[in-house]
C-alpha cells in the first residue's frame, strides 16, 4: 500500500475527510483575512464563546437578517459571546465550513455552509426531536483597527426548517409600509 492510499484509508476509517481550502480573492487585504480566518476558527468551529472580544469592537452595528426579520441593532462583544454560548448549546455540533471569501476594502464577505443538528422547539417552538440539517450562509463584516465593527447576516432557515421536517409557513408576510 502507498503512502497516499493508507493515508486515504486512515481518513476513511476515521470518517472525517479534509476540507478544501476556502477560495479566496483578497489581494491586498491580507490582515482582515487572516483575523476573519481565526474569528471562523475559534468562534464558529471552536466555540470559543469567549474570546469573542478578540474580534468584536466595543460596539458593532449588526444587519442581522437571519432569523427572517430585517432589523439593525448595536451590540456589543458580550451580546456576541452570549449568542456562540447559546448556540453550542442548541446545536453542539454546528460547523461552518468557509467556501468563498472574497475581500475589498475593510470588508470581507463570506460564503459558507452551516452543518449540525437541532430540535424543533429551539427553532420553531415545536417539540419535534432533533434532526440533522445542511444550509448555506452568507455573512458579510467590516472591520476597523483589526475588529469587527460592522456585520450583515443571512442564513437560509427556510432549508433547515424543510430540512428537519418541520412544517413550514410559505404565505406572504407584508412590509411594513415606508415612511
Amino acid at each position: 500500500m502507498t503512502m497516499l492510499t493508507t493515508g486515504l484509508a486512515l481518513l476513511m476509517l476515521a470518517g472525517t475527510a479534509p476540507e478544501p481550502a476556502p477560495e479566496t480573492h483578497c489581494k491586498g487585504n491580507e490582515a482582515n483575512l487572516a483575523t476573519y480566518l481565526q474569528m471562523s476558527k475559534f468562534l464558529f468551529n471552536e466555540r470559543q464563546a469567549e474570546r469573542a472580544p478578540e474580534f468584536y469592537a466595543p460596539e458593532v452595528i449588526n444587519h442581522n437578517n437571519d432569523g427572517g426579520g430585517f432589523g439593525t441593532s448595536k451590540v456589543k462583544p458580550a451580546d456576541m459571546t452570549g449568542l456562540w454560548k447559546y448556540l453550542q448549546m442548541i446545536e453542539p455540533d454546528r460547523r461552518i465550513i468557509d467556501n468563498v471569501i472574497i475581500c475589498n476594502g475593510d470588508l470581507v464577505a463570506a460564503q459558507v455552509t452551516v452543518t449540525g443538528s437541532r430540535d424543533g422547539k429551539s427553532l420553531v417552538g415545536k417539540p419535534e426531536g432533533r434532526r440533522r440539517y445542511k444550509v448555506s450562509a452568507m455573512d458579510m463584516y467590516r472591520f476597523k483597527d483589526g475588529k469587527v465593527v460592522e456585520r450583515w447576516g443571512n442564513v437560509d432557515y427556510f432549508s433547515q426548517i424543510r430540512q428537519m421536517g418541520l412544517p413550514v409557513d410559505i404565505s406572504p408576510t407584508p412590509l411594513p409600509p415606508e415612511d
